[in-house]
């Protein structure tokens, strides 16, 4: 079967290379049962309304009436940990600063054989593979909900963060070709054993439980404990200060107008208001009370009614004035306890302070918290490597390559474009002087250089010396560090006769 019948119609097209025909790859590099069709199923899914014509269930916190405290109460840990990097804004800034650094704006993904060397049609293939996951769609099915690498690193950088871990399934149609790589949620997933003792994952939606026992479903795990084949979260540390704090703030927010702000003390003279009761209070105790508290309510309800730009006009009977905290001052108090949260939130979500726009104003700490974030950072992106890598190297094994993907974002750097292009242009000469030496063939400088495979039509330059000129053989010094200090022995005797023209060439 030619290569571009293996790849199937979708991929017939993609790219400019011949249609040769493969040697079918060793016994035992592709599995031998692999599964048709999506086995996994989003947690939204339900059979009930598969086909019905209903909305699913929009997930409405309401968060601007809701006390997120109550979020304590959820089902499980997973529910919480959910919940909470939504409503609390240090979570949500912690998770948004990890998916945002560790998916950085480019990525290479090369094909290699089993013994580490470049295989260039192995690579055409596997980049035809990423084009039909980024960008082609099967336009006779309508919508189509595929994601791209990227959105689909985002989410999975994404169950990292909230679960410590992350699953994919690698989708194929018919015809055994790869269409697409789908998420799947690890708060979905349960572990079983086997009867040899093997764990294996399975999913249960909607009361149906899916056995996902299969070779294309990949799953990573994040400092893997050993004692459980669960992952663990590395924000559960953080609900603990993150519902400190946000009690805090509540006490806080309650505070503030009653304890921080100035009232209005309003004083009425009882004396002067007894004399002016009409006379018909005056026959019991209880129609006494009863004028009384007329009265205050009457008072209050006029004060508290004021704008801030009202004057006050009032009879002596009444005596105002401001009802002030004095020269008592809690601020301390507060910004020992507010540190306090914050340090603890802080550390149980594994962000730097500076993150999360806590840190000091020494540039030095934040530059140092910065590179520790980066270390952190580097770890999701590790993950996401790994597992792209294996699902790829599946999905090329697939179409007959008896290889291996290296598939790599691009390594983290805070720094501006601008001030990048330096450090550019050294990577440039160093990849392109392994060109010329033979270290790299023209495909790998390529996708280290533009992150796409060479035009058929450009020049071979792998091995060719390009980067070291021509050295002149009469010339022993030529190309070497002596040369220019051996100029000295040059002779500055003429060597032609004199000519005509003063000695000005040939002598």
């Amino acid at each position: 079967m030619g290569l571009m019948g293996k790849l199937g119609a979708p991929f017939r097209g993609l790219w400019a290379a011949k249609s040769t025909d493969r040697v079918s790859a060793p016994e035992n590099s592709v599995p031998s049962k692999l599964v048709k069709a999506q086995q996994s199923r989003a947690r939204y899914f339900s059979k009930s309304s598969a086909g019905s014509g209903d909305a699913l269930t929009k997930t409405e916190r309401r968060l601007i009436n809701t006390d997120i405290t109550t979020y304590r109460s959820g089902s499980d840990t997973d529910t919480v940990i959910r919940d909470f990097s939504i409503a609390s804004p240090d979570l949500s800034a912690s998770l948004n600063a990890y998916i945002r650094t560790a998916v950085t704006g480019n990525y290479v993904s090369v094909a290699k054989n089993l013994d580490g060397t470049f295989n260039a049609d192995a690579t055409m293939a596997l980049q035809s593979i990423l084009t039909r996951f980024d960008v082609l769609n099967n336009y006779g099915e309508g919508f189509s909900n595929t994601p791209s690498i990227r959105a689909l690193a985002e989410s999975l950088a994404r169950e990292f963060r909230l679960y410590g871990a992350a699953a994919v399934e690698l989708v194929l149609d018919k015809q055994k070709n790869p269409i697409r790589l789908q998420p799947v949620s690890v708060s979905t997933l349960k572990f079983e054993l086997d009867k040899s003792g093997q764990i294996f994952p399975t999913q249960e939606i909607d009361n149906t439980k899916v056995s996902l026992d299969i070779p294309t479903f990949f799953y990573r795990s994040i400092d893997q404990d050993l004692l459980t084949p669960y992952a663990l979260s590395p924000m559960e540390a953080a609900l603990q200060p993150v519902l400190f704090m946000q009690e805090f703030m509540n006490d806080l927010r309650r505070v503030v107008k009653r304890a921080l702000f100035p009232r209005l003390n309003v004083k009425l003279n009882s004396a002067e208001i007894l004399a002016a009761m009409p006379p018909q209070y005056r026959e019991t105790p209880e129609k006494t009370n009863e004028y009384l508290s007329s009265v205050v309510a009457d008072v209050a309800d006029h004060v508290n009614g004021l704008s801030p730009e009202d004057a006050m006009v009032y009879l002596d009977t009444l005596e105002i004035d401001y009802l002030s905290r004095g020269n008592v001052s809690l601020n301390t108090e507060i910004d020992v306890l507010q540190s306090l949260i914050n340090g603890k939130a802080s550390t149980g979500s594994k962000t730097m302070p500076s993150i999360l726009g806590q840190g000091s104003s020494s540039n030095n700490i934040a530059s140092t918290e910065t590179l520790l974030f980066m270390k952190s950072a580097e770890g999701v992106q590790f993950a996401l490597n790994d597992l792209f890598s294996q699902a790829l190297t599946l999905a090329v094994r697939i179409l007959g390559y008896d290889v291996f993907v290296e598939f790599t974002f691009e390594r983290i750097d805070l720094r501006p474009e601008s001030e990048l292009e330096a450090f550019r242009s050294m990577k440039q000469s160093r990849v392109l002087e392994l060109l010329s030496l033979g270290m790299y063939s023209d495909a790998q400088a390529s996708l280290e250089l533009i992150g796409k495979i060479p035009d058929p039509n450009a020049p071979k330059l792998s091995g060719t010396m390009f980067k070291y000129g021509s050295t002149d053989t009469s010339n022993p010094y030529s190309g070497t560090s002596q040369g220019t200090l051996n100029q000295n022995l040059n002779s500055d005797q003429p060597t032609n006769a004199k000519s005509q023209n003063g000695g000005k060439k040939g002598n």
